[in-house]
């Protein structure tokens, strides 16, 4: 007789080449093919009450249709033409060479389109890379406001690069095609500061959070999330931590939301299993208050394994809430691990997004169950252990 997790991995290996299809062909890698975890690693999860994952496109400008790192805002009417605006970037093969702040307009969220008038990316750097955009709004100057992340590399001859800091820069647009020069408002040497997430929840008060992973970013046993507040969204306090714990896991990527119809701050935070890396992400919920306090859930809003796009991980993902506080969209990221067609090359990370329609209530309903996590596997692939210590992803 077949159980729940044979059954799950037969849906698995039928679904992930539909899932990826057009994305191995768009890249010519039609010799490349999906690694399929062990039983112990594919999550068998119950999706009926919250709906499921639908796996969407990018055009991105270097032509990968891989893409990372979404932040959304939406709009209760359309904005310059598009209700919903969204930044990611580019990630290839988890190459951060491309990997800079990219935008696009929807009216749907469901298909996304770079705006008329707009040329991708955003901006661009020669110090290292930008990564993690993060797309706010001020109603005070009806403007858009993308904060992203520079990571500072200093190279040493030959050798891999080595992290030096962190800046965020702040770039503003008042029709999301024309934006002005970035500037930077944060500056964290010597650690990993990753994921800047920013809300507005009145006039005077914004609020600004990020990953401080230490000095060994993706491999680090211990993370913290800090925040920063500010009265304009431009000049911003020195951080302190905030009360969040996720049993058995560490905060790696963050997405935080005001929700005015709940009176409620909201997050979505990609964690991994403590004594692990960032490699092996799970997505989960937290609440909160005050942006302070937070409440975590036993059960990940999505565990990696539990849809085949999503078989290495599920990363930073986005959310935007419907004016009646309970419809929601969530557009997720992440990566399966594909074999190169020619065996003398070691596998990849294979990354896409997927957009998500459910209700705050089912979700709540979702997390707040218990369920077995999957089992860790005795040791990461060798390329994922690699990408891992050179902290080579977003």
């Amino acid at each position: 007789m077949w159980t729940a997790r044979h059954l799950a991995r037969a849906l698995y290996a039928l679904c992930l080449g539909v899932a990826l299809s057009s994305t191995v062909l768009e890249l010519g890698c039609s010799a490349d093919r999906v690694i399929v975890p062990s039983d112990g690693e594919v999550s068998v999860e119950d999706l009926s009450l919250v709906g499921q994952p639908v796996p969407i496109d990018f055009e991105t400008y270097d032509k990968s249709h891989q893409v990372v790192h979404p932040s959304a805002v939406a709009f209760a009417q359309p904005w310059h033409g598009q209700r919903f605006w969204l930044a990611l970037t580019p990630y290839p093969n988890s190459d951060s060479h491309v990997e800079n702040p990219s935008l696009y307009g929807s009216t749907t969220g469901d298909s996304w389109a770079v705006p008329a008038g707009l040329t991708n990316p955003v901006a661009q750097t020669v110090r290292g890379y930008l990564s993690d955009p993060e797309l706010a709004y001020d109603p005070a100057s009806d403007e858009l406001r993308l904060y992203y992340r520079e990571v500072i590399q200093v190279h040493h001859g030959r050798g891999k690069p080595k992290h030096k800091a962190d800046v965020v820069y702040l770039t503003r647009s008042t029709d999301g095609v024309h934006w002005s020069p970035g500037t930077a408002i944060t500056n964290d040497v010597g650690h990993f500061v990753v994921s800047p997430t920013v809300a507005r929840r009145a006039d005077r008060d914004w609020m600004m959070w990020a990953v401080d992973a230490g000095n060994r970013g993706c491999t680090s046993k211990s993370t913290r999330i800090i925040l920063r507040r500010s009265v304009d969204g431009v000049i911003w306090s020195m951080p302190t931590s905030v009360a969040f714990v996720q049993p058995g896991y560490l905060p790696w990527h963050l997405d935080v939301q005001y929700v005015p119809e709940l009176g409620t701050f909201w997050a979505l935070v990609a964690a991994y299993p403590a004594g692990t890396a960032c490699t092996a992400s799970s997505l989960f919920l937290a609440t909160s208050t005050d942006g302070e306090h937070w409440t975590t859930y036993p059960s990940p809003v999505l565990a990696r394994g539990t849809i085949p796009q999503f078989s290495t991980n599920v990363y930073r993902s986005t959310f935007a809430f419907e004016p009646n506080g309970n419809d929601l969209t969530i557009w997720l990221t992440g990566a399966t691990t594909m074999k190169r067609g020619d065996h003398r090359r070691p596998p990849v990370l294979r990354w896409s997004a997927a957009v998500w329609h459910t209700h705050a209530n089912a979700l709540l309903e979702h997390v707040r169950v218990q369920r077995r996590p999957p089992a860790p596997a005795d040791s990461e692939p060798s390329f994922l252990r690699r990408l891992a210590t050179e902290n080579a992803l977003p």
